[in-house]
């Protein structure tokens, strides 16, 4: 028995799939993107090509009802929003069309996985350094005052925006990580964002730039639709739960979870490359 050209094994292997990354993002609130590339590689052994539009659409449709829920209870600063995609959304397509163009060449998968990988090690790298910052009680007060004196210069932080848009999208667009990871920090330390309005407004420019990846990649055919979808559906079965245990755990306990799951991952993609 068949459904969207699956077997029911694989269609199950898919929802687990999307419920355990699911229940990552509802635990921690980052790695879907990192975890999400991991899994169409390692589990479903699709190209990089394929599995960096596949998991743009995954990524894209699961923060869908989230940045309706963060824009109602306005957590969206949209004046951010529009300075990051100027840089962000040129670069992105422009990325994207190029690797998508690649199709089979055999010679370019390997470097882009090779790539892939090290961004997965950077996120892992940049993640350890925000999860330190955490425990020193000085790092808050040094974010701010950072934020302070760029907001004092509007020119240079319009531009700095700008630039740091253009290269977080460029990355998204080749290798779609890059969401949460890259653009949380990005936020705080050019704008001085709260917690809130930081997770509200990097959740709806990921799923801005993960949409406009997917449509380029889909329409070079590097795109597994069905996959994606049905990892959507799973995810919303891991979230609720991931939500609720993590109000149970310590936050650093969690960033160690999260931290941890990706780097044994990336060493499985390391060793399987």
């Amino acid at each position: 028995m068949e459904l969207f050209g699956l077997e029911i094994w694989e269609i199950a292997l898919r929802l687990a799939m999307g419920g355990a990354i699911g229940f990552c993002i509802g635990l921690t609130g980052v790695g879907g993107g990192v975890l999400g590339l991991q899994a169409t590689t390692l589990l479903l052994r699709m190209d990089p090509i394929m599995a960096v539009g596949t998991t743009s659409l995954y990524i894209s449709l699961t923060n869908i009802s989230a940045s309706f829920h963060h824009a109602k209870l306005k957590n969206i600063a949209w004046t951010a929003v529009v300075r990051f995609l100027a840089g962000a959304i040129p670069a992105n397509i422009l990325v994207s069309q190029w690797i998508s163009a690649q199709g089979d060449n055999t010679g370019f998968q390997h470097a882009l996985k090779t790539f892939i990988i090290g961004i997965v090690f950077f996120s892992v790298v940049v993640m350890t350094i925000d999860a330190i910052n955490t425990l020193r009680k000085k790092a808050k007060d040094e974010e701010l005052q950072l934020a302070s004196k760029i907001q004092q210069h509007w020119i240079f932080r319009n531009v700095l925006c700008v630039l740091l848009g253009a290269l977080i999208g460029g990355l998204i667009g080749a290798t779609s990580v890059g969401g949460g990871v890259l653009i949380v920090p990005m936020l705080i330390i050019v704008f001085g964002f709260s917690a809130a309005r930081t997770v509200g407004t990097s959740t709806f420019i990921a799923m801005v730039l993960t949409m406009a990846t997917a449509l380029i990649y889909g329409k070079g055919g590097a795109l597994e639709a069905s996959t994606a979808i049905i990892m959507a559906i799973g995810s919303l079965a891991g979230v609720r739960p991931g939500t609720r245990l993590s109000v149970k755990l310590p936050d650093q306990l969690l960033r160690l979870i999260m931290i941890g799951l990706i780097l044994i991952a990336a060493i499985m993609m390391l060793t399987n490359r």
